[in-house]
Protein backbone atom coordinates (compact mmCIF):
# COMPACT_ATOMS: atom_id res chain seq x y z
CA UNK A 1 0.00 0.00 0.00
CA UNK A 2 1.01 3.55 -1.03
CA UNK A 3 -0.22 6.37 1.16
CA UNK A 4 -1.27 9.53 -1.68
CA UNK A 5 -2.31 12.77 -1.65
CA UNK A 6 -4.00 13.63 -5.10
CA UNK A 7 -3.34 17.35 -4.70
CA UNK A 8 -5.94 19.76 -7.50
CA UNK A 9 -6.30 23.94 -7.05
CA UNK A 10 -9.76 24.19 -7.79
CA UNK A 11 -12.96 22.86 -6.63
CA UNK A 12 -13.63 19.14 -6.02
CA UNK A 13 -15.72 17.26 -6.46
CA UNK A 14 -16.80 18.52 -9.27
CA UNK A 15 -17.39 17.09 -12.97
CA UNK A 16 -14.67 19.49 -14.82
CA UNK A 17 -11.95 17.32 -16.68
CA UNK A 18 -9.08 17.98 -14.59
CA UNK A 19 -11.50 17.03 -11.46
CA UNK A 20 -13.05 14.22 -12.95
CA UNK A 21 -9.53 12.92 -13.97
CA UNK A 22 -8.67 13.21 -10.42
CA UNK A 23 -11.76 11.74 -9.45
CA UNK A 24 -11.10 8.64 -11.45
CA UNK A 25 -7.34 7.98 -10.36
CA UNK A 26 -8.51 8.20 -6.99
CA UNK A 27 -11.31 5.40 -7.52
CA UNK A 28 -8.55 3.33 -9.15
CA UNK A 29 -5.81 3.65 -6.81
CA UNK A 30 -8.28 3.47 -3.77
CA UNK A 31 -9.70 -0.75 -5.32
CA UNK A 32 -5.93 -1.42 -5.95
CA UNK A 33 -5.66 -1.19 -1.75
CA UNK A 34 -3.86 2.34 -2.12
CA UNK A 35 -4.90 4.83 0.82
CA UNK A 36 -5.71 7.72 -1.51
CA UNK A 37 -6.57 11.46 -0.31
CA UNK A 38 -8.11 14.23 -2.62
CA UNK A 39 -6.75 17.67 -1.04
CA UNK A 40 -8.43 20.54 -3.28
CA UNK A 41 -9.41 24.06 -2.34
CA UNK A 42 -12.99 22.30 -1.04
CA UNK A 43 -16.48 22.05 -2.94
CA UNK A 44 -17.34 25.02 -4.28
CA UNK A 45 -14.45 27.23 -3.99
CA UNK A 46 -12.37 28.93 -6.69
CA UNK A 47 -15.11 28.00 -9.22
CA UNK A 48 -13.90 30.70 -11.53
CA UNK A 49 -11.38 29.11 -13.33
CA UNK A 50 -8.49 31.84 -14.50
CA UNK A 51 -5.56 33.70 -13.00
CA UNK A 52 -6.65 36.43 -10.76
CA UNK A 53 -5.47 37.67 -6.56
CA UNK A 54 -7.92 35.35 -4.94
CA UNK A 55 -6.74 32.58 -5.69
CA UNK A 56 -3.88 33.03 -3.91
CA UNK A 57 -5.73 33.23 -0.87
CA UNK A 58 -7.10 29.84 -2.15
CA UNK A 59 -3.54 28.55 -2.92
CA UNK A 60 -2.63 29.33 0.92
CA UNK A 61 -5.26 27.71 2.28
CA UNK A 62 -4.51 24.25 -0.08
CA UNK A 63 -0.65 24.67 1.39
CA UNK A 64 -2.39 24.48 5.12
CA UNK A 65 -4.58 21.77 4.16
CA UNK A 66 -1.84 19.34 2.70
CA UNK A 67 0.47 20.04 5.21
CA UNK A 68 -2.67 19.05 7.61
CA UNK A 69 -3.13 15.67 5.20
CA UNK A 70 0.46 14.67 5.35
CA UNK A 71 0.71 15.19 9.01
CA UNK A 72 -2.79 13.14 9.73
CA UNK A 73 -2.37 10.19 6.76
CA UNK A 74 1.36 10.06 7.27
CA UNK A 75 1.13 10.72 3.30
CA UNK A 76 4.19 9.25 1.03
CA UNK A 77 3.35 10.35 -2.32
CA UNK A 78 2.17 14.32 -3.07
CA UNK A 79 0.86 13.47 -6.74
CA UNK A 80 -0.12 16.99 -7.79
CA UNK A 81 -2.16 18.38 -10.89
CA UNK A 82 -1.32 21.18 -12.59
CA UNK A 83 1.12 24.47 -11.16
CA UNK A 84 -1.02 25.67 -8.30
CA UNK A 85 -1.31 22.46 -6.97
CA UNK A 86 2.52 21.56 -8.17
CA UNK A 87 4.12 24.83 -6.10
CA UNK A 88 1.53 23.55 -2.98
CA UNK A 89 3.16 20.68 -3.34
CA UNK A 90 6.43 21.28 -3.29
CA UNK A 91 6.49 23.70 -0.61
CA UNK A 92 5.15 21.10 1.60
CA UNK A 93 6.91 18.11 0.26
CA UNK A 94 10.17 19.68 0.38
CA UNK A 95 9.57 20.42 4.43
CA UNK A 96 8.57 16.75 4.73
CA UNK A 97 10.94 14.76 2.86
CA UNK A 98 8.01 13.66 0.73
CA UNK A 99 8.79 13.33 -3.42
CA UNK A 100 6.18 15.49 -5.64
CA UNK A 101 4.82 13.66 -9.16
CA UNK A 102 3.89 16.68 -11.27
CA UNK A 103 1.12 15.36 -13.35
CA UNK A 104 0.81 18.05 -16.13
CA UNK A 105 -2.61 18.67 -18.04
CA UNK A 106 -1.40 21.69 -20.29
CA UNK A 107 1.29 23.85 -21.46
CA UNK A 108 0.52 27.27 -19.62
CA UNK A 109 2.18 29.24 -22.39
CA UNK A 110 -0.52 27.99 -24.73
CA UNK A 111 -3.65 28.28 -22.31
CA UNK A 112 -3.11 31.21 -20.22
CA UNK A 113 -2.99 34.28 -23.05
CA UNK A 114 -6.31 33.01 -23.58
CA UNK A 115 -7.82 34.16 -20.57
CA UNK A 116 -7.44 37.54 -21.44
CA UNK A 117 -8.47 39.92 -24.15
CA UNK A 118 -5.95 42.38 -24.69
CA UNK A 119 -3.08 42.16 -26.56
CA UNK A 120 -0.87 43.28 -24.30
CA UNK A 121 -2.06 41.36 -21.91
CA UNK A 122 -2.04 38.07 -23.69
CA UNK A 123 2.07 38.85 -24.27
CA UNK A 124 2.61 39.19 -20.27
CA UNK A 125 0.51 36.03 -19.85
CA UNK A 126 2.32 33.89 -22.23
CA UNK A 127 5.82 35.10 -20.75
CA UNK A 128 3.85 33.97 -17.23
CA UNK A 129 3.25 30.73 -18.87
CA UNK A 130 6.29 30.32 -20.09
CA UNK A 131 7.95 31.18 -16.83
CA UNK A 132 5.77 28.26 -14.85
CA UNK A 133 6.44 25.74 -17.89
CA UNK A 134 10.11 26.31 -17.29
CA UNK A 135 10.48 26.36 -13.70
CA UNK A 136 8.00 24.02 -12.01
CA UNK A 137 8.04 20.85 -13.71
CA UNK A 138 11.38 20.17 -13.46
CA UNK A 139 11.57 20.88 -9.77
CA UNK A 140 9.36 17.98 -9.18
CA UNK A 141 10.96 14.59 -8.85
CA UNK A 142 9.58 13.05 -11.38
CA UNK A 143 6.50 14.16 -14.03
CA UNK A 144 3.94 12.98 -15.75
CA UNK A 145 1.65 14.56 -18.63
CA UNK A 146 -1.62 13.70 -20.59
CA UNK A 147 -0.24 13.87 -24.11
CA UNK A 148 3.21 13.10 -25.54
CA UNK A 149 2.84 16.59 -26.81
CA UNK A 150 2.97 17.90 -23.60
CA UNK A 151 6.01 15.78 -22.76
CA UNK A 152 8.10 17.29 -25.57
CA UNK A 153 7.59 20.68 -24.35
CA UNK A 154 8.44 19.73 -20.79
CA UNK A 155 11.92 18.46 -22.09
CA UNK A 156 12.36 21.03 -23.77
CA UNK A 157 11.81 23.22 -21.18
CA UNK A 158 14.39 21.19 -19.27
CA UNK A 159 13.02 17.97 -17.44
CA UNK A 160 15.48 15.29 -17.59
CA UNK A 161 14.64 13.02 -20.33
CA UNK A 162 14.55 9.84 -17.56
CA UNK A 163 11.95 12.43 -15.43
CA UNK A 164 9.06 12.50 -17.22
CA UNK A 165 6.57 9.99 -18.77
CA UNK A 166 3.33 10.43 -21.03
CA UNK A 167 0.38 8.69 -19.62
CA UNK A 168 -2.81 9.89 -22.05
CA UNK A 169 -5.94 9.26 -19.72
CA UNK A 170 -7.78 6.34 -20.70
CA UNK A 171 -11.00 5.37 -20.28
CA UNK A 172 -12.23 4.41 -16.60
CA UNK A 173 -14.23 1.26 -16.49
CA UNK A 174 -17.76 2.24 -14.85
CA UNK A 175 -17.82 4.79 -17.48
CA UNK A 176 -18.59 2.24 -20.50
CA UNK A 177 -22.24 1.89 -20.51
CA UNK A 178 -24.99 0.16 -22.76
CA UNK A 179 -25.98 2.21 -25.76
CA UNK A 180 -29.18 1.53 -26.73
CA UNK A 181 -29.01 3.58 -29.80
CA UNK A 182 -26.18 6.24 -30.48
CA UNK A 183 -28.38 8.05 -33.45
CA UNK A 184 -29.88 10.71 -31.67
CA UNK A 185 -31.86 13.97 -31.92
CA UNK A 186 -31.93 14.70 -36.01
CA UNK A 187 -29.67 17.92 -36.03
CA UNK A 188 -28.64 18.26 -32.60
CA UNK A 189 -25.03 18.88 -32.46
CA UNK A 190 -23.11 19.02 -28.86
CA UNK A 191 -20.65 20.17 -26.57
CA UNK A 192 -19.84 19.13 -23.52
CA UNK A 193 -17.11 20.82 -21.44
CA UNK A 194 -16.14 24.32 -19.62
CA UNK A 195 -16.73 27.53 -21.33
CA UNK A 196 -13.22 28.97 -21.27
CA UNK A 197 -11.79 30.91 -23.75
CA UNK A 198 -9.21 27.93 -25.26
CA UNK A 199 -12.16 25.61 -25.73
CA UNK A 200 -12.40 27.53 -28.80
CA UNK A 201 -16.02 28.44 -28.76
CA UNK A 202 -16.20 31.33 -31.02
CA UNK A 203 -14.66 29.14 -33.36
CA UNK A 204 -17.76 26.70 -33.21
CA UNK A 205 -19.98 29.18 -33.17
CA UNK A 206 -18.96 30.37 -36.47
CA UNK A 207 -18.21 26.87 -37.75
CA UNK A 208 -22.19 26.13 -36.57
CA UNK A 209 -23.14 29.43 -38.64
CA UNK A 210 -22.58 28.09 -41.80
CA UNK A 211 -23.60 24.59 -40.62
CA UNK A 212 -27.25 26.18 -39.36
CA UNK A 213 -27.23 28.31 -43.22
CA UNK A 214 -27.45 25.21 -45.16
CA UNK A 215 -29.53 23.20 -42.56
CA UNK A 216 -32.15 25.60 -40.84
CA UNK A 217 -33.33 22.31 -37.94
CA UNK A 218 -29.80 22.35 -36.93
CA UNK A 219 -29.41 22.90 -32.98
CA UNK A 220 -26.45 23.21 -30.97
CA UNK A 221 -25.97 22.74 -27.42
CA UNK A 222 -23.21 23.79 -25.22
CA UNK A 223 -23.32 21.55 -22.15
CA UNK A 224 -21.47 22.87 -18.90
CA UNK A 225 -21.55 22.92 -14.92
CA UNK A 226 -23.34 25.60 -13.19
CA UNK A 227 -19.76 26.93 -12.48
CA UNK A 228 -19.99 28.62 -15.92
CA UNK A 229 -22.79 30.64 -15.54
CA UNK A 230 -20.57 33.92 -15.84
CA UNK A 231 -19.47 32.69 -19.04
CA UNK A 232 -22.89 31.55 -20.49
CA UNK A 233 -24.11 35.16 -19.30
CA UNK A 234 -21.24 36.57 -21.53
CA UNK A 235 -21.70 34.47 -24.64
CA UNK A 236 -25.47 35.06 -24.59
CA UNK A 237 -24.95 38.18 -24.07
CA UNK A 238 -22.77 38.74 -26.98
CA UNK A 239 -25.24 36.43 -29.17
CA UNK A 240 -24.98 32.99 -29.37
CA UNK A 241 -27.11 32.28 -32.82
CA UNK A 242 -29.77 30.76 -34.15
CA UNK A 243 -30.62 27.37 -33.02
CA UNK A 244 -27.50 26.98 -29.92
CA UNK A 245 -28.44 27.05 -26.78
CA UNK A 246 -26.48 26.40 -22.68
CA UNK A 247 -27.35 23.76 -20.34
CA UNK A 248 -25.71 23.95 -17.40
CA UNK A 249 -25.99 20.61 -16.45
CA UNK A 250 -26.30 19.79 -12.42
CA UNK A 251 -23.94 16.60 -12.44
CA UNK A 252 -21.58 14.26 -14.07
CA UNK A 253 -24.86 11.98 -15.06
CA UNK A 254 -26.97 14.79 -16.18
CA UNK A 255 -24.27 16.18 -18.62
CA UNK A 256 -23.69 12.27 -20.22
CA UNK A 257 -27.88 12.20 -20.47
CA UNK A 258 -27.83 15.65 -22.46
CA UNK A 259 -24.81 14.08 -24.83
CA UNK A 260 -27.01 11.13 -25.36
CA UNK A 261 -29.36 13.00 -27.31
CA UNK A 262 -27.07 14.37 -29.71
CA UNK A 263 -26.40 13.30 -32.85
CA UNK A 264 -23.02 14.33 -33.49
CA UNK A 265 -20.66 15.78 -30.63
CA UNK A 266 -17.63 18.01 -30.96
CA UNK A 267 -14.41 19.48 -29.76
CA UNK A 268 -13.32 22.62 -31.26
CA UNK A 269 -10.14 23.15 -29.18
CA UNK A 270 -7.01 23.44 -31.28
CA UNK A 271 -4.28 23.70 -28.33
CA UNK A 272 -2.34 20.15 -28.60
CA UNK A 273 -0.58 20.21 -25.38
CA UNK A 274 -3.60 19.05 -23.50
CA UNK A 275 -6.07 15.70 -23.21
CA UNK A 276 -10.02 16.72 -23.46
CA UNK A 277 -11.35 14.76 -21.18
CA UNK A 278 -14.68 15.14 -22.88
CA UNK A 279 -13.42 12.94 -25.98
CA UNK A 280 -13.34 9.83 -23.52
CA UNK A 281 -17.14 10.60 -22.34
CA UNK A 282 -17.96 10.43 -26.29
CA UNK A 283 -16.17 7.62 -27.47
CA UNK A 284 -18.23 5.82 -24.15
CA UNK A 285 -21.36 7.02 -25.71
CA UNK A 286 -20.82 5.65 -29.19
CA UNK A 287 -21.16 9.13 -30.81
CA UNK A 288 -20.14 10.28 -33.87
CA UNK A 289 -17.55 13.38 -33.54
CA UNK A 290 -15.85 15.78 -34.87
CA UNK A 291 -12.53 17.60 -33.57
CA UNK A 292 -9.97 19.98 -34.88
CA UNK A 293 -6.33 18.64 -35.28
CA UNK A 294 -5.36 20.03 -32.11
CA UNK A 295 -7.64 18.03 -29.52
CA UNK A 296 -7.86 14.98 -31.55
CA UNK A 297 -5.88 12.58 -29.28
CA UNK A 298 -6.21 9.21 -29.81
CA UNK A 299 -9.58 9.91 -33.10
CA UNK A 300 -8.29 8.67 -36.60
CA UNK A 301 -10.23 10.70 -39.66
CA UNK A 302 -12.16 8.26 -41.14
CA UNK A 303 -12.21 5.97 -38.93
CA UNK A 304 -13.02 7.10 -35.18
CA UNK A 305 -13.86 10.57 -35.66
CA UNK A 306 -13.92 13.24 -38.61
CA UNK A 307 -10.53 15.74 -37.91
CA UNK A 308 -10.31 18.71 -39.04
CA UNK A 309 -7.49 20.84 -39.57
CA UNK A 310 -7.18 23.71 -36.99
CA UNK A 311 -9.05 27.02 -37.28
CA UNK A 312 -10.99 25.72 -40.90
CA UNK A 313 -14.00 26.67 -39.99
CA UNK A 314 -15.41 25.69 -43.33
CA UNK A 315 -14.08 22.30 -43.03
CA UNK A 316 -15.45 21.95 -39.32
CA UNK A 317 -18.96 22.74 -40.33
CA UNK A 318 -18.80 20.39 -43.64
CA UNK A 319 -17.73 17.57 -41.45
CA UNK A 320 -20.72 18.21 -39.03
CA UNK A 321 -23.44 19.10 -41.95
CA UNK A 322 -22.02 15.63 -43.87
CA UNK A 323 -22.59 13.66 -40.68
CA UNK A 324 -26.10 14.99 -39.94
CA UNK A 325 -27.55 13.65 -43.41
CA UNK A 326 -25.63 9.93 -43.25
CA UNK A 327 -27.28 8.23 -39.89
CA UNK A 328 -25.17 5.07 -41.27
CA UNK A 329 -21.72 7.08 -41.18
CA UNK A 330 -22.56 8.39 -37.87
CA UNK A 331 -23.18 5.07 -36.70
CA UNK A 332 -20.04 3.44 -38.34
CA UNK A 333 -17.86 6.39 -36.04
CA UNK A 334 -19.56 5.76 -32.83
CA UNK A 335 -19.32 2.20 -32.97
CA UNK A 336 -15.56 2.45 -33.70
CA UNK A 337 -14.78 4.91 -31.26
CA UNK A 338 -16.58 2.67 -28.96
CA UNK A 339 -14.68 -0.18 -29.39
CA UNK A 340 -11.47 1.57 -29.10
CA UNK A 341 -12.12 2.17 -25.67
CA UNK A 342 -14.04 -0.65 -24.78
CA UNK A 343 -11.88 -3.32 -23.33
CA UNK A 344 -10.32 -1.62 -20.37
CA UNK A 345 -6.81 -2.80 -20.89
CA UNK A 346 -5.78 1.20 -21.31
CA UNK A 347 -7.08 1.73 -18.31
CA UNK A 348 -4.90 -0.76 -16.34
CA UNK A 349 -2.10 -0.62 -17.59
CA UNK A 350 -1.66 4.14 -16.70
CA UNK A 351 -2.64 2.50 -13.38
CA UNK A 352 0.13 0.04 -13.38
CA UNK A 353 2.57 2.77 -14.73
CA UNK A 354 1.49 5.21 -12.47
CA UNK A 355 1.77 2.82 -9.51
CA UNK A 356 5.52 2.06 -10.85
CA UNK A 357 6.06 5.80 -10.67
CA UNK A 358 5.44 6.05 -7.60
CA UNK A 359 7.61 3.47 -6.32
CA UNK A 360 10.12 5.06 -8.24
CA UNK A 361 10.10 7.87 -6.80
CA UNK A 362 9.82 6.87 -3.20
CA UNK A 363 12.63 4.58 -3.95
CA UNK A 364 15.07 7.98 -4.17
CA UNK A 365 13.38 9.47 -1.02
CA UNK A 366 13.05 8.69 2.77
CA UNK A 367 9.90 11.19 3.67
CA UNK A 368 10.37 12.38 6.81
CA UNK A 369 7.62 11.21 9.98
CA UNK A 370 5.79 13.50 11.53
CA UNK A 371 3.93 12.92 14.71
CA UNK A 372 0.60 12.54 15.15
CA UNK A 373 -0.96 14.34 18.09
CA UNK A 374 -3.67 12.50 19.99
CA UNK A 375 -6.13 15.29 19.01
CA UNK A 376 -5.84 14.01 15.40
Amino acid sequence: MIRVALVIAGPYPAFRGSQVLVSHLALGLRQRGHDVHVVSYGARRGERPGPRMARLVLDAVLVARLWKVVRRARIEVLHAHNYEAAIASLLVGRATGRPVLYHGHSAHADELPLYVAQPGARRWMQRLGSLLDREVPRRADFCVTVSHALATSLRRAGVAEDAVAALEPALAPGELEPVASADGEDGLVCYAGNLDAYQRLDFLLESFARVRAGNPTARLRLVSHPDARDHAARLAARGLGPGVDVVLARSYVAARDELRRAAVVVSPRAECSGFPMKLLTYRALGKAIVACAGSAKGLVDGVTARVVADGDSAGFAGAVASLLHDRPARRRLGEAARRAVADGAAWEVGLDRLEAIYRRVLARTRPVLLPVTATE
